[in-house]
């Protein structure tokens, strides 16, 4: 199985707090979004960093994936069974490629702002699309006034 380091992607320390892994997500994610970077391997970049800020931003799956890395850094078995961390991890990808999907056909400025408007209960920006959804109905009824 490989396993990506995602401090490593996402230029930060292990330690991060959430303010500084949310930061460093928005950094990255708008130099590697359809809007600013149309180079071959910017899709699967953009999929990396919400798969890795999808982990490190939930300390459930941070945890199991700090214990992931530390134990392919050091070459140690891993205390939980192998079999279903891996099974784990695979479907935490699963899950952050729906994300990543949804986020890429978002413009990059409605990206980043619902980083504003949003907690991170679920994810960055988990519900997204209804909220997007929501506001372009609000807009438009808004404009069918003029």
């Amino acid at each position: 199985m490989e396993l990506h380091n995602y401090y490593q992607l996402l230029h930060i320390d292990k330690l991060a707090d959430l303010e500084t892994i949310k930061k460093a997500f928005r950094q990255e994610i708008a130099m590697y979004h359809p809007d600013k970077n149309s180079a071959p391997g910017a899709r699967a970049r953009f999929d990396q960093l919400v798969e890795g800020f999808d982990i490190l931003s939930n300390p459930k799956k941070r945890e199991a994936y700090d214990r992931l890395l530390n134990a392919s850094e050091t070459n140690k078995p891993v205390i939980i069974a192998p079999k279903e961390e891996e099974k784990q991890y695979k479907d935490w990808k699963k899950e952050s490629k729906k994300k990543s999907d949804d986020y890429w056909r978002t413009s990059l400025t409605e990206l980043l702002l619902l980083d504003i408007f949003l907690e991170t209960g679920g994810g960055l920006f988990s519900g997204a699309g209804d909220i997007l959804e929501d506001l372009g109905d609000s807009l438009g009824d808004i404009f069918d006034i003029f």
